[in-house]
């Protein structure tokens, strides 16, 4: 299965104006992160925040599609880059191919 990097950032644009709304919106969506950590498909394998920051990472497991529709449901308020990854042996393997080209 493809592990994938996942890079987000907060859109303050988007969030309430008022203090207590934006500290429930944040409970929220902490809660609906460790839901996440207990489900198979995609596997949230990593979770952190910068500290300091409203930017953080995800370390998944799953299909392009999987880690997709996870995000969804974190939309309007983040902002995500996803990266696949690649292990060393993965890498390695690519090398010797192209040693053979």
């Amino acid at each position: 299965m493809t592990k994938f990097l996942t890079l987000f950032e907060l859109d303050t644009t988007k969030l309430p104006e008022k203090p207590e709304e934006q500290l429930a919106l944040y409970i929220e969506q902490l809660n609906m992160i460790k839901e996440d950590f207990k489900k198979k498909n995609p596997h949230l394998l990593d979770w952190g925040l910068f500290a300091g920051r409203n930017q953080g990472y995800t370390v998944s497991e799953g299909t392009e599609q999987e880690i997709d529709f996870s995000l969804l449901k974190y939309g309007p308020y983040v902002k995500f880059k996803v990266y696949p990854l690649l292990s060393v042996d993965q890498e390695l393997e690519n090398l010797k191919k192209l040693s053979h080209v």
